[in-house]
């Protein structure tokens, strides 16, 4: 999911990827509740307010986010 998330932050204006290791950094994962990877979770104003798990297909997943950006 790496390299499309990679290509949609190019394709999609406003949109900024963050990546984690969830092995690396097992405090922030637990933070966040994340027990599934990849989990994706959508910040607004610093503050999370989604999360999605699961591996999504490239159109899907760019028409999740182009309404979350839309909605921003």
């Amino acid at each position: 999911m790496s390299p499309m998330l990679d290509e949609l932050e190019q394709e999609l204006e406003g949109l900024k990827v963050a990546k984690l290791n969830v092995e690396d950094y097992p405090e922030v994962a637990e933070n966040y509740h994340v027990m599934t990877i990849p989990t994706l979770i959508v910040f607004k104003n610093g503050k999370a307010i989604e999360k999605v798990t699961g591996a999504y297909p490239k159109p899907k997943l760019k028409a999740y986010l182009t309404q979350k950006l839309e909605s921003a």
